[in-house]
């Protein structure tokens, strides 16, 4: 276990770089919520590489509460820095189920004249060609309808920016439609899907960990919910100051004030281990 604390750290947010975009109200209200309490409670998720001989950290878990950092004016913040390469930290996908009506045909056309509409048999074939990156995604209605989309990549253009590009346009457009979303796994978003109340489901893209962090180093933003990072053993409710995160202090004297912090907790009998699988509301 002190193995965790030993991975806890503030770092300055200038050295984080979110890999994929946000909604802006889900941001201004972790800030609501962070503000209000005075305290950054869960650390984001980072993965460690080096540029040009420095640390950088590339978050896996928490976009919405590094922007809601930024939006705050704290310098700094409060990570947790995953082993990234380790097996048991598993990289997986969002897919949508949309819950307003919307004519497929046409949101699929908004990813431009360079993409292809396929007719696809199965929601299990679809979901198949769009991990193999034969198809860029897919829709399925309750009918039986399964309608996918092949995105060709320009001339120079790696296959993988025409997948981003097209599923960037799809869902700006369904943005500007109004269609409601809800993100659920994808391992279990066919039986979320025809177990609710719904229009649509949407089969989006998977993407590798080495994806996210050539792309992300690039400067380059992902699609939002574009990636599910699995971490084993993530700390939760560490519950750190945001007066010291915001403070004008080095930052070796913030990362001995979250030790003292994280020492306290562990003598003081406040620090639990739950092996279960949980569900949390409202986080």
């Amino acid at each position: 276990m002190l193995d965790v604390f030993q991975r806890l750290k503030v770092v300055s947010l200038d050295d984080v770089y979110v890999h994929e975009g946000v909604v802006e109200r889900w941001v201004e209200r972790i800030a609501d919520f962070v503000r209000h309490d005075g305290m950054m409670k869960n650390p984001i998720v980072v993965a460690e590489a080096e540029v040009d001989g420095a640390a950088r950290y590339v978050v896996l878990d928490g976009m919405h509460r590094v922007q809601s950092m930024r939006a705050l004016g704290s310098p700094d913040i409060l990570i947790y820095v995953s082993d990234y390469w380790s097996e048991e930290v598993r990289l997986e996908s969002w897919d949508a189920v949309l819950l307003d009506p919307l004519e497929v045909r046409g949101a699929l056309t908004a990813a431009g004249a360079d993409a292809e509409l396929v007719t696809v048999g199965s929601e299990a074939e679809a979901r198949a060609r769009v991990y193999g990156r034969d198809l860029a995604m897919a829709i399925s209605t309750h009918d039986g309808a399964v309608l996918g989309l092949r995105a060709e990549p320009r001339t120079g253009e790696p296959a993988l920016e025409s997948i981003i590009r097209a599923l960037r346009a799809v869902e700006d457009g369904m943005d500007a439609a109004g269609v409601r979303a809800v993100y659920t796994p994808s391992s279990r978003s066919l039986e979320d899907f025809h177990a609710q109340p719904s229009e649509a489901l949407f089969l989006r893209p998977r993407f590798s960990k080495q994806e996210v962090l050539e792309r992300t180093l690039a400067g380059k933003l992902f699609p939002r919910k574009s990636t599910r990072f699995l971490v084993p053993e993530r700390p939760l409710r560490v519950d750190f100051q945001l007066t010291v995160l915001k403070a004008a202090l080095d930052l070796p004297t913030k990362n001995q004030l979250l030790q003292d912090h994280l020492t306290w907790c562990w003598e003081n009998n406040r620090v639990r281990y739950y092996p279960e699988p949980v569900y949390v509301f409202g986080d």
